[in-house]
């Protein structure tokens, strides 16, 4: 969450290192510290940890990755998740397109004091629907994929209109008794209006959702 203000952050080696996969993120930050006072615990009692990464299709994750995550879910509640949409699309994200941009978003807009834009990306707050349940969503972003990627790397010219809806959702239960289908169904909704597309392909999101709940799929027991 990088809202919060973060007091101390460590990284620690859980896989492939070749990208962020490969490591989980362990914060004590405002958030940990409040929810450690209010239980009556240390300060330090309680830490957030982050699995970040796991939203790259195009990198190779290893499943050292999974099997510790999957370890974690099983335990633990998740807090927050981000879903991902990727696709094309005309629209700049920039400040003179604020507007067009909230067109496209308004249904999770309650005010724009809610919704601004820094640099290559549009941000939603507290985001809201008087036409789907997103009592649960706590964030949309929409930003520049390419622009972001191209600093890095060099990319196909064909790429210059990849954007990206990422979404984050507030869980707060272990994953096996959270349903994700409905809130995947109404931001897939809002995809396809942003990138004029018909259909999305949910084969690595499956994949994904099997390795993190059921350890039979890491030992080629049950496959996609």
């Amino acid at each position: 969450m990088k809202q919060n203000r973060d007091y101390e952050v460590k990284f620690v080696e859980i896989g492939n290192t070749k990208n962020l996969s490969g490591y989980i993120l362990i914060k004590h930050n405002l958030e940990s510290v409040s929810i450690s006072k209010s239980r009556k615990k240390s300060k330090s009692h309680y830490s957030e940890v982050i699995f970040a990464g796991l939203r790259q299709p195009t990198k190779e994750i290893s499943l050292s990755t999974y099997t510790i995550l999957s370890n974690f879910i099983k335990r633990f509640k998740i807090s927050d998740m981000d879903i991902c949409f990727d696709g094309f699309s005309e629209i700049d994200i920039s400040k003179r397109n604020f507007y067009k941009l909230s067109n496209e978003f308004q249904k999770y807009i309650n005010s724009f004091k809610d919704a601004h834009i820094e640099k290559s990306t549009f941000y939603i707050n507290q985001p809201s629907s008087v036409l789907c349940d997103a009592d649960r969503f706590k964030k949309v972003v929409v930003y520049d994929k390419y622009l972001k990627e191209s600093r890095y790397k060099k990319l196909d010219d064909e790429l210059q209109r990849w954007k990206r809806l990422e979404v984050t959702l507030n869980v707060s239960f272990k994953l096996k008794g959270f349903n994700l289908d409905e809130y995947i169904q109404d931001i897939e909704t809002t995809a396809k209006k942003f990138f004029n597309a018909s259909s999305f392909s949910y084969e690595y999101l499956n994949l994904q959702n099997k390795l993190l709940i059921d350890k039979r799929t890491h030992k080629g027991l049950i496959s996609l």
